[in-house]
């Protein structure tokens, strides 16, 4: 517990230090919304689903809820729940109906699909046309009340994350990760186990969702892109999959891409490429590096 109140205190002070300014407060807002989804995907991994396309969870329900709110309050929730549904049964079905090389290809897939027909979506309202490669409006909230706002949930999923990991849950979803027909044979009810990982990921990443939508009072297909699907994976390999260190990568990824783009676009796209590449002799090195970092309370 004291190493937990010691990462929710540093997560904290970068919050209290950006929060002065009103450039590095909104940075920190989109840094603390990648990470959450990179702790979402930690959920996943834990039941042995790599997911490559968590832009699904992410962008799904909060652009229909965008798309919604072009027509009113209560289509946007309507839509956003729907989303929500639409997102966690796919990714439990995949995670049933297929092993877990199959489903790193299926989310890819699934998150490249929706990349791609997005930006066909469109609707009409009076004379005007709403979505397509634009995509909708959503509602901006004031910077402050954002900085909190992000704080608060990226802290709230850390500890959640922290918790479930030294839980009977987290050995449960560890189990699964395992080894499913092994968790059977001790008990263990693998669907649910499954089924209630995916729902914890995919609330975490619809917030992350729903928040970014209202930094930028604004989603669009891009938030389907591939480099959303691939950020938790890389965030994670690069942290040696240390929660509190997947955090602070997943800032530092963030911050880097806000620096290098402006100078050198796409750098970071070049970046993430070749770390796919390596990834498994990288992911090898790291998580044998870190090991004892990874297995210290």
């Amino acid at each position: 517990m004291k190493r937990l109140a010691a990462e929710v205190a540093v997560i904290a002070a970068v919050s209290i230090l950006t929060s002065s300014s009103p450039y590095y407060s909104w940075l920190f807002a989109l840094m603390s919304i990648y990470a959450m989804i990179t702790i979402s995907w930690s959920f996943t991994r834990m039941i042995g689903r790599i997911s490559m396309g968590h832009s699904v969870l992410f962008a799904l329900p909060a652009y229909l809820a965008s798309m919604g709110y072009a027509f009113s309050h209560e289509l946007a929730i309507q839509l956003f729940l729907a989303g929500f549904a639409v997102s966690v049964l796919s990714f439990y079905v995949f995670s049933e109906l297929v092993g877990r090389t199959a489903f790193v290809f299926l989310t890819l897939v699934l998150s490249i699909f929706l990349w791609v027909s997005v930006p066909k979506l469109v609707v009409q309202q009076g004379d005007y046309l709403l979505g397509g490669e634009v995509g909708f409006a959503f509602p901006n909230l004031e910077q402050g009340m954002l900085h909190a706002l992000t704080t608060v949930c990226l802290l709230s999923s850390f500890v959640l994350l922290r918790l479930a990991e030294r839980s009977r849950f987290g050995y449960m979803m560890a189990a699964v990760g395992d080894d499913e027909t092994a968790s059977k044979a001790v008990g263990v009810n693998v669907r649910r186990v499954k089924l209630a990982a995916i729902l914890i990921s995919a609330s975490i990443s619809a917030a992350a969702g729903l928040l970014y939508g209202l930094e930028f009072g604004h989603l669009s297909p891009e938030s389907f892109s591939i480099e959303v699907s691939v950020f938790p994976f890389i965030a994670s390999l690069l942290s040696a999959g240390n929660p509190f260190l997947s955090v602070i990568t997943s800032f530092a990824l963030v911050y880097a891409t806000r620096v290098l783009n402006s100078a050198y676009p796409g750098l970071m796209g070049i970046f993430y490429a070749l770390v796919l590449i390596a990834s498994p002799r990288l992911g090898r090195w790291i998580y044998a590096k870190g090991k004892r970092l990874v297995e210290e309370d």
